[in-house]
C-alpha cells in the first residue's frame, strides 16, 4: 500500500470517527431524553401489538362460541329413525336432544355464555337476533320482541340488521294477532332497508291487511312490488296472492 493511499485512508477513517464524536457530542444532553421516546415507541408498538392480538383472539372465540349455538340449535333431535350417535373422541362434540325444548335451552346456554364472556364482540351483538328467534320459535313472543327491538336500537348502522330486527317485532306482534303494532313495525322497515327488504316489507304490510280485511290495500301493495322490483324473490308467491284476490 502506497504512502498517498494509506494517509486518504486514515483521513476518511479520521472524517468518520470525527462525525460520529459531533453526533455523539451533540447528543450527549439529550441521551436521557432520547432514550425515554426510543422506549416509549417500543412500549406503544408492543402494546398496540398486544392489544390487536387480544381483540383478534377474543373475535375468534366469540365466533366459534356463535357456532356453536348456532349448530346446536340446527341439530336434528333424537328419534328411533335418527339415533344419537355412538360416542367418539372428537372434543366438545355438538350434543343432540329428544325435544325441541331441550335443544332450545342448550342453545340459548351457550349464547348465554358467549355474552358473559365476550358479550363487547360483533359476535355476541350478532347473536342477539339468533336468540330472538329461538324464543319466537318457542312461542316466548313478548321476551322475542324485546331481544328484535334492541337489536334494531343497536342497528343503526346497518340498515339490513335493522331492517330484519323491526320484521322480528312485527312476526311477534302478528303472533299475538296484535295487527296494528305488526302493521307499524313492517313499516318502520322501509326507511331502514332501502332497496334491501323493501319488498319484504311491503309483503309483510299486504299480509296484514289481508288478515284486518282490506283486500284493496293488500292488492295495491302487492302491485307496487311487482312494478316496483320486478326480480324480487317474493314474485312468484305475490302473483299467487293477487290470483286468489282477483278470484275472489
Amino acid at each position: 500500500m502506497s504512502k498517498y493511499t494509506r494517509k486518504q485512508k486514515s483521513k476518511g477513517s479520521d472524517e468518520f470517527v470525527g462525525f460520529w464524536e459531533k453526533v455523539y457530542t451533540t447528543a450527549a444532553p439529550y441521551a436521557r431524553k432520547i432514550l425515554i421516546v426510543i422506549t416509549t415507541t417500543l412500549v406503544i408498538v408492543f402494546a398496540a401489538w398486544g392489544i390487536i392480538n387480544y381483540r383478534e383472539h377474543r373475535a375468534e372465540s366469540a365466533a366459534e362460541a356463535f357456532g356453536r349455538a348456532v349448530k346446536i340449535y340446527d341439530a336434528d333431535l333424537i328419534s328411533d329413525l335418527n339415533p344419537a350417535p355412538a360416542k367418539s373422541d372428537e372434543e366438545n362434540p355438538i350434543p343432540r336432544f329428544k325435544t325441541e325444548k331441550e335443544r332450545a335451552d342448550a342453545a340459548l346456554a351457550e349464547l348465554d355464555a358467549l355474552e358473559k364472556k365476550w358479550g363487547s364482540t360483533d359476535a355476541a351483538k350478532n347473536a342477539l337476533i339468533f336468540r330472538a328467534g329461538i324464543q319466537y320459535d318457542q312461542g316466548r313472543w313478548d321476551e322475542s320482541a324485546k331481544l328484535y327491538q334492541k337489536a334494531a336500537e343497536r342497528a343503526d348502522k346497518d340498515p339490513s340488521v335493522a331492517a330484519v330486527a323491526h320484521e322480528g317485532v312485527g312476526l311477534c306482534a302478528e303472533a299475538q294477532n296484535k295487527l296494528d303494532d305488526a302493521l307499524a313495525a313492517y313499516k318502520a322497515m322501509e326507511p331502514k332497508s332501502g332497496d334491501f327488504y323493501r319488498d319484504r316489507a311491503l309483503y309483510d304490510q299486504a299480509r296484514v291487511y289481508l288478515k284486518k280485511g282490506d283486500k284493496k290495500k293488500a292488492g295495491d301493495l302487492y302491485k307496487e312490488v311487482l312494478a316496483k322490483m320486478p326480480t324480487s324473490q317474493l314474485r312468484d308467491e305475490i302473483q299467487n296472492q293477487l290470483a286468489q284476490l282477483e278470484g275472489t
